[in-house]
């Protein structure tokens, strides 16, 4: 896995995003639909790379391999089959997100104590909403 931060260039984003690769698992009434691989991660949001493709609008659990899941809607769809993801969750799903996020990317695992490397998290976090 690898991790670092991507370049924001859509104004409608309104946490950081940072680039994980790993594995992720979509599904929907407890049944896996599609597969494929993260491409940047925030407590807002994500985008995916699955196959097939997803539909616009409508919600899904997005399970991160070995990370957990988070219920999220399709906002968009871009390039052949990526899709932007907007998380449908709470304050404690988003401090799940802030840790694994904290765990895989080494802008943020250089500061020596968790608080402080989260407090560095949500402090870059642009509000565009």
């Amino acid at each position: 896995m690898s991790a670092h931060i991507t370049t924001l260039s859509d104004e409608q984003r309104k946490d950081l995003r940072f680039e994980i690769a790993m594995s992720v698992d979509v599904a929907s009434d407890g049944r896996r639909l599609a597969f494929g691989m993260l491409e940047n991660l925030s407590r807002g949001g994500a985008a995916v790379s699955v196959f097939p493709l997803l539909d616009i609008g409508r919600t899904y659990s997005f399970h991160l391999r070995g990370h957990g899941a988070w219920a999220g809607t399709v906002v968009r769809r871009f390039g052949v089959k990526s899709h932007g993801i907007r998380f449908n969750i709470g304050e404690s799903d988003k401090r799940r997100l802030d840790e694994l996020i904290r765990k895989l990317s080494p802008d943020i695992t250089s500061y020596d104590d968790k608080e402080t490397a989260l407090a560095v998290l949500r402090d870059k976090t642009i509000r565009a909403f």
